[in-house]
């Protein structure tokens, strides 16, 4: 009788383990076409999945389609690196920013004309659309953020305000608000009818990375070079929650559209999705090789999410995440309660790396995996190791999707795609700014360095000899102080034309006061 209940009791132990697999996030299938590392990924909105962009440092934009009868397309029109990609909420225009210091705005279909846009005259690295598609919000190294007007296209006005190169902006749900970060390690909360600064947040003690408004946008939450993520309250301005995230640079969160979890990724090769809930982490996701600079969930419902980085492969998963256990309304109220109050227990303190939280009543939404197209197989040796790692607990590897390691859905680009040559960005002689690098450092392990055998190769600062790294340091501070004094000497070149304007006036005047006196 014993050894039956201890039968029993394995068998229950290993379905409830095998029940706790499945509701893992798996990864559904992979795009590959790009030719060198991916920066930015959006889903197109939608029920179900239809098209995925991706941008690349190769200057491209690739379009994926889900549907395995519609091959993929590469846009090409960029004459630089693409820093960052969006879709529009109507689904009708992608919009692309570029090192070249232009943004585009795309039609996604297999043509793909585009009209360029030109105002910044540095790189661009963000560009975001409003929740109307009425406006579009881009932040650029010339320390500005933009924003434009569509369907007109025409600039509407700037946003100035920060020290530094911008990496990121956004707006709020309504539009009237915006948020933007960048390299003075400052996230701005603007008010954009007024073009004025209405909190700064001087949190961060490394470069902000990518900045974004919770759906029902009361909170406002940050990643940055120095590891870290934080939530503020976008009303009472107080930090809610921080996250020491990764063991490198956070290159890009994404929240879960019922506001419930957080996706981040990093060059420490990881993408992690945090309980926001509970402020502590639930996975740790390993799959690609190398850095992870973007990740991304889908926009209706956040079944999906996709990840890319210097592997140059886009990978999708299938969340598997609980909004339901007092339903995706009722966890969004319990996380706007939380900002109401400001009584979370995470509040400025790191979560605890080792508990795994809690899954009541989670369940795994039915939706029917695509086949892949019967021209593009997928070979053993294309099949990547994919490890999910729950909470702080030991990693489970997962070879491919459930299903007894048949592996991911696998998609290559079709042979007719557009088949120009890209011209490949240098730069190496243009400083060295990359997508997610910084004027510190050469820009990371993302960037690419010339390479002579023309195979690429990235180089990092650790790789560097110390008193390169010093010098280099020392050339950005001296850079630093060139900047300030320009900026002094701006100011009063100003202040002078305006003195020189008032006594002319004052001298043009004169005589005709004079003359109207005599007369008098």
């Amino acid at each position: 009788h014993k050894d039956s209940l201890s039968l029993s009791e394995r068998a229950t132990r290993r379905e409830m383990s095998s029940s706790e697999a499945d509701l893992d996030p798996t990864v559904e299938r992979t795009f590959r076409g790009h030719k060198e590392p991916i920066t930015s990924l959006s889903f197109a909105p939608g029920q179900p999945l239809k098209q995925l962009v991706s941008g690349s440092v190769d200057g491209s934009l690739m379009l994926w389609n889900f549907k395995p009868q519609l091959r993929a397309f590469r846009f090409l029109g960029h004459r630089d690196a693409v820093t960052h990609v969006e879709f529009a909420p109507s689904a009708q225009f992608i919009a692309s920013a570029s090192l070249d210091r232009t943004v585009r705005l795309w039609l996604p279909n297999a043509r793909g004309e585009s009209t360029e846009l030109k105002g910044h005259s540095s790189a661009v690295r963000s560009v975001s659309f409003s929740s109307d598609c009425r406006n579009l919000i881009t932040a650029s190294d010339d320390k500005t953020v933009k924003i434009w007007s569509l369907p007109s296209k025409k600039f509407r006005c700037t946003l100035s305000g920060h020290s530094n190169w911008v990496r990121s902006a956004a707006f709020s749900p309504d539009a009237r608000l915006a948020v933007s970060g960048g390299d003075d390690k400052v996230v701005k909360l603007w008010d954009i009818t007024a073009q004025r600064v209405l909190q700064d947040f001087p949190d961060h003690e490394a470069s902000v990375s990518k900045v974004l408004f919770s759906s029902d946008g009361t909170s406002i939450a940050s990643c940055s070079e120095d590891k870290t993520i934080k939530i503020w309250d976008a009303r009472s301005y107080q930090l809610l929650q921080h996250y020491p995230a990764h063991d490198a640079k956070v290159t890009s969160i994404s929240m879960h559209p019922s506001g419930l979890y957080m996706l981040s990724s990093s060059e420490d090769g990881t993408v992690k999705i945090w309980d926001l809930r509970e402020g502590q982490l639930l996975y740790t996701l390993r799959g690609h090789e190398g850095p992870v600079a973007a990740a991304q969930f889908s926009v209706d419902g956040g079944a999906f999410f996709a990840t890319g980085g210097q592997d140059k492969v886009v990978m999708v998963w299938k969340s598997n995440l609980d909004v339901s256990a007092s339903g995706c309304g009722g966890g969004r109220r319990v996380f706007s309660e939380t900002l109401e109050t400001g009584s979370t227990p995470q509040s400025r303190a790191a979560p605890p790396p080792a508990a795994a939280p809690q899954s009541a009543g989670r369940h795994r939404r039915p939706l029917a995996p695509v086949p892949p197209p019967s021209s593009a197989p997928v070979s053993e040796a294309q099949t990547s190791a994919f490890s999910v790692t729950r909470g702080g607990g030991k990693a489970g590897s997962k070879a491919g999707s459930k299903g007894g390691g048949a592996g991911p859905k696998e998609y290559l680009v079709d042979d007719v795609a557009l088949p120009e040559q890209v011209q490949q960005p240098e730069y190496a002689r243009k400083g060295g700014a990359t997508p997610h690098g910084g004027p510190r450092g050469g820009g990371g392990s993302l960037g690419r360095a010339s390479d002579p055998s023309g195979a690429g190769s990235s180089v990092t600062r650790d790789m560097l000899p110390e008193v390169l790294t010093s010098t280099l340091d020392h050339i950005v501070g001296q850079l630093d102080m060139l900047t300030r004094t320009l900026q002094v000497l701006e100011q009063r070149v100003s202040h002078t034309e305006d003195r020189i304007a008032a006594v002319v006036k004052v001298q043009d005047e004169g005589p005709l006061a004079v003359t109207a006196s005599r007369d008098c």
